[in-house]
């Protein structure tokens, strides 16, 4: 059963592996896991629908930020800038739509 420790861990492994040269990236993941802490923690019935698009667009951008750091071409900053970027659109793009498609009304499309 994945845990918010065991999410967590696993990016946080992910972004050690590149070492020291990634240490601004690791900030910014960290601004990520404490905003997603905030979310989680305030999920209600009533906050749902405003709390949860929010929460998979982290996730996206957990995502992204994993799959960039492998390309050497690429700083940190430019990293950041693609991610905030492209992020809303990932898991459109992960479900095989062209980004001028219009999307099935599921609840992985409303990222924000």
């Amino acid at each position: 059963m994945m845990t918010a420790k065991i999410y967590i861990d696993y990016f946080e492994k992910e972004l050690a592996n590149e070492g020291n040269k990634r240490a601004r990236l690791k900030k910014y993941m960290t601004s990520l896991f404490e905003r997603l802490v905030e979310l989680t923690s305030s999920i209600s019935p009533e906050t749902f629908w405003a709390v949860f698009p929010e929460i998979l667009g982290i996730d996206a951008k957990l995502t992204l930020l994993l799959e960039l750091i492998s390309f050497d071409d690429f700083s940190n900053d430019e990293i950041i800038r693609i991610v905030e970027t492209d992020y809303q659109t990932y898991f459109k793009e992960l479900c095989g739509y062209d980004l001028k498609q219009e999307t099935k009304p599921s609840i992985i499309f409303t990222v924000c």
